[in-house]
């Protein structure tokens, strides 16, 4: 199970693009920088947020245009 507390940003071993359990956010990627990430760029309703340096999604925020899951490079969003 992935621990935060452990990450040291490297995005190497994939944890962080795992879902982690229930008590953290559906979607918790650290592969891009969040000033660069595209998914964030490309959402008009700002429904990616940045937590602990992790980009998370608030699907209440979410329209589901799906236009995230275009641009991410490791297709790892995931819309319900």
């Amino acid at each position: 199970m992935f621990n935060i507390g452990n990450c040291t940003d490297c995005t190497t071993c994939g944890s962080c693009q795992q879902t982690p359990n229930v008590d953290t956010p559906t979607l918790f990627c650290m592969n891009c920088q969040p000033s660069e990430a595209p998914c964030i760029k490309v959402c008009k309703n700002d429904a990616f947020t940045v937590l602990g340096g992790a980009i998370t999604l608030d699907y209440s925020k979410c329209n589901r245009c799906l236009d995230c899951i275009d641009v991410c490079p490791i297709g790892i969003i995931k819309i319900q």
